[in-house]
């Protein structure tokens, strides 16, 4: 994310230089995951949007961070973290210490959208998205942490509905991996593993916009699949879906 960070301040410096159609916006909002654990995060966004003047694509930057509110209970039976050699320093933890899990990521969106007479407005966008799930104790802070990273393509539509102060837009997307990674790190475990995923699975995002001159709030409903990996080094990881439920509240500068 660190990069993607340094080319979205890169492409904002570029394209104010071109004193073109340039709009930035900032976002704060709520999510509400339902995944292994049901979880709150608070969320920060940004956003660019270029329209060159008498042109009617719309290229945009969209970048989302995420972090829990608060951690949430791991239920024991649906998770099993890899078991440690038996040293005096490391023992393993009693199969009746109560886990907790906190969630954190981010995403990034590059892509172009055709406004038509119609209202409609094609959408394609390279996509990128990160999520890790931290497995903690009582005892230990750090047990085990799965990160996931998924990239590809997105295909949506937008409709527009235009009044004279505002505007609502309710938009669809799909997204299709063309890569999956999975990276299992952990204190019993020593060094990161790392395996390719399967089960390359759709995942759908819906979106309905309200924009009131410089403010707006939004209405975001996604779901994530995430392919299970395989590592005989570790530990195998079953396909998973993940429902969020977000808010967002918006300034247009």
């Amino acid at each position: 994310m660190r990069i993607t960070i340094c080319l979205f301040a890169l492409l904002s410096f570029s394209l104010t230089s071109f004193g073109q159609k340039i709009r930035f916006a900032s976002s704060i909002g709520s999510s509400i995951f339902n995944w292994y654990e049901n979880q709150a995060t608070v969320d920060f966004g940004a956003q660019i949007t270029y329209q060159k003047p008498g042109k009617k694509h719309l290229f945009y930057v969209k970048l989302k961070t995420l972090g829990n509110v608060e951690a949430s209970p791991v239920n024991r039976q649906n998770y099993t973290f890899v078991e440690p050699p038996i040293m005096l320093n490391n023992m393993p933890l009693s199969a009746t210490e109560p886990l907790t899990a906190l969630y954190r990521g981010g995403q990034a969106e590059v892509g172009f959208q055709w406004p038509m007479k119609s209202g409609f407005s094609p959408i394609l966008a390279i996509y990128s998205k990160s999520l890790a799930r931290k497995i903690t104790s009582n005892k230990t802070q750090y047990i085990e942490e799965e990160k996931y990273s998924l990239h590809g393509i997105s295909l949506g539509l937008n409709y527009e509905w235009k009044f004279k102060t505002s505007t609502i837009n309710l938009q669809g997307q799909i997204f299709e991996p063309i890569y999956r990674d999975v990276t299992l790190y952990g204190r019993y475990i020593g060094v990161p593993y790392s395996s390719l995923t399967s089960d390359n699975s759709l995942s759908y995002k819906s979106r309905l916009d309200f924009h009131y001159k410089k403010y707006g709030a939004a209405l975001n409903y996604e779901i994530l699949n995430f392919g299970s990996a395989t590592n005989p080094n570790s530990k195998s990881i079953e396909s998973s879906q993940a429902q969020l439920f977000s808010t967002f509240f918006t300034y247009y500068f």
